[in-house]
């Protein structure tokens, strides 16, 4: 018995979680979906209804950018005239064209290309929300299957006490209590398996749903988490990171830029456009008599319309220029938190595998050596595998949250970090 219990290993059940907790070699490109998290963010990006969407709103801005300096649709007019008695009748056919002066179409075309800019930072923004949700999905995805594996090992050391506890009490050296404890050890262990299977299953459904695919579709069992940072930058280089990078940043900067160009135009429509016509005269015969043109101005008049653009262009700029500053601020707070809780998560972790893992595996190795030489009771090492069974989940849960944190501050910052 004393050799069944060496081959165990006391070591055995940390040996998966451990060794899973370790990142592997980078896997090929073509890896099956599902294996890494690259695999995953490629076919959202590719796949999200939500990202399509917002390609598609920057592709309307775009096109709407491309016509916002042409000229306003010419005007046809015919201008009917009647004389006396006994004179002749003649009418004129005249095409007119308004032509906006004070560089007021160059002004459109420059706010609309903004709002193009801001689009295009709006897109990137949905991306980075969508990598960080995916990013987090797949690190849920790697805790549970990690986690069957060391309940898959818990099953197994279960089965090896039951029959260890039944052994020994055939033999005269236990009661009949420590042979139900371990058998009741062992259906703990597969009740887990059952709700570790369910949990998988929802976090695979969940990651399919995030990059547009059916919920039940197949997904490959992970390899690898996303390699966490040895250090991060300090906070105040990820600030001036983000205040370069952030899509959201950027987007309301470009939306300022076309709040200000727009305040231009406003004040600029006090000035007068430009109206250009030219046609034929013709009499009853409907032969051309001759040839008239026209030019005219408009006459803006203080009723209250081109004040009111004014106003309402101030108060845009503002607006675009106080959400730039909450977006701002909201960024940067983000952004400690996000460092802070990645930092401890890191200790954590750090302190569970260098203190709290040796201890409970001592431990366990020591409970396991007296019961295998009949002292002590079953109760003991049950309680010492839960023991380590304890620790074990609370290294993968530091994992699962310096991948959370890792996700938000590449969010905040808009790329990798």
């Amino acid at each position: 018995m004393r050799a069944q219990w060496r081959r165990l290993g006391a070591g055995g059940m940390l040996a998966a979680g451990l060794i899973a907790c370790v990142p592997a070699r980078a896997q090929p490109a073509d890896a099956p979906l599902g294996a890494t998290a690259e695999s995953v963010l490629a076919a959202g990006r590719r796949l999200s209804p939500a990202l399509r969407a917002a390609s598609l709103d920057t592709a309307a801005a775009s096109a709407k950018a491309g016509g916002a300096d042409a000229l306003d649709d010419p005007t046809i007019s015919e201008n009917y005239q009647h004389k006396d008695a006994g004179t002749s009748r003649m009418h004129t056919i005249m095409l007119s064209q308004s032509f906006p002066l004070w560089g007021k179409r160059g002004l459109r075309q420059q706010a609309a290309l903004a709002d193009v800019d801001a689009s295009r930072g709006r897109e990137r923004a949905a991306q980075d929300e969508l990598d960080e949700k995916i990013k987090i999905a797949y690190a849920q995805y790697c805790l549970i299957t990690r986690d069957i594996a060391v309940n898959r090992e818990i099953a197994d050391l279960a089965r090896h006490m039951r029959a260890a506890a039944a052994a020994r009490y055939g033999q005269g050296g236990g009661d009949q209590v420590a042979v139900i404890q371990a058998a009741s050890e062992e259906t703990t262990a597969k009740i887990e398996a059952v709700r570790l299977e369910g949990e998988k299953n929802a976090a695979r459904a969940r990651l399919n749903t995030l990059i547009g695919r059916p919920a039940d579709a197949a997904l490959a069992d992970p390899v690898r988490p996303r390699p966490i940072p040895a250090a991060e930058p300090a906070l105040a280089v990820l600030v001036d990171r983000a205040r370069a990078t952030n899509p959201t940043l950027s987007a309301n900067n470009a939306a300022i830029v076309a709040a200000r160009t727009r305040g231009t135009l406003a004040d600029k429509a006090w000035y007068p456009d430009l109206t250009v016509g030219a046609g034929p005269v013709i009499q009853d015969s409907s032969r051309p008599l001759g040839f008239e043109a026209t030019v005219g101005f408009n006459i803006p008049l203080p009723w209250g319309r081109e004040a009111a653009g004014q106003r309402e262009a101030a108060a845009q700029l503002d607006a675009t220029q106080q959400r730039y500053d909450a977006a701002r601020l909201e960024i940067e707070g983000a952004l400690g938190e996000a460092i802070a809780r990645l930092r401890a998560a890191r200790a954590t972790e750090a302190l569970l595998q260098r203190e709290a893992v040796p201890q409970a595996r001592a431990a366990f190795q020591t409970v396991l050596a007296n019961y295998s030489q009949g002292k002590g009771e079953l109760a003991a090492a049950i309680g010492a595998e839960r023991q380590m069974r304890e620790v074990e989940l609370r290294v993968l849960q530091a994992q699962l949250d310096q991948q959370v944190g890792l996700a938000a501050i590449e969010r905040l910052i808009g790329g990798d970090l």
